[in-house]
């Protein structure tokens, strides 16, 4: 009786430890992908929306005329790649930037990563006329406050800034 009794409180061991090991995850990965950055506001950015910020702070630098027509793409690489169209009708002018966006002392910065501009505008120039619209949106989510951006996710055609106040 003893020893039937011990075997049923084996196999009882064997099944729960069974559970544990496929149920536990023992490396403690989160399954989501872009997992969290430590902020508490979080803004995302779709390519469009990016596009539309871009083209309105754009007739800053005189080369690019009133009404540039600029396309972003958000790459899973985390870079940034702004494509843009001055003039028309067949007259126009392509150009084009990319920027890898990096928090440097809880700010963000958009460092040039590769410029095809011409004559048009200097790189490290045209990067912080397309970081102007960015960082006024952090502001205004901080409404005044200190904050520290403490994350950047580029992933489904989407830039996303966290931040925290």
């Amino acid at each position: 009786m003893k020893s039937l009794l011990l075997l049923g409180l084996g196999a009882l061991c064997g099944v729960l430890a069974t559970v544990l090991f496929f149920t536990i995850d023992p490396t403690f990965d989160s399954p989501e992908a872009d997992g969290a950055g430590g902020g508490n506001i979080s803004v995302t950015f779709t390519e469009e929306a990016l596009a539309l910020l871009i083209a309105r702070e754009l007739p800053e630098l005189p080369a690019f005329g009133a009404a540039p027509q600029v396309r972003t793409t958000v790459g899973a690489n985390g870079l940034v790649k702004v494509d843009v169209v001055v003039g028309g009708l067949g007259v126009g002018l392509r150009t084009g930037i990319t920027v890898n966006p990096n928090i440097v002392n809880g700010k963000l910065q958009l460092d040039v990563v590769e410029a095809n501009l011409g004559d048009l505008a200097v790189p490290e120039e045209l990067a912080r006329v397309l970081e102007a619209p960015l960082a006024e949106r952090l502001d205004s989510l901080a409404n005044g406050q200190p904050y520290r951006l403490t994350a950047i996710r580029t992933t489904e055609q989407r830039l996303t800034l966290e931040i925290q106040i």
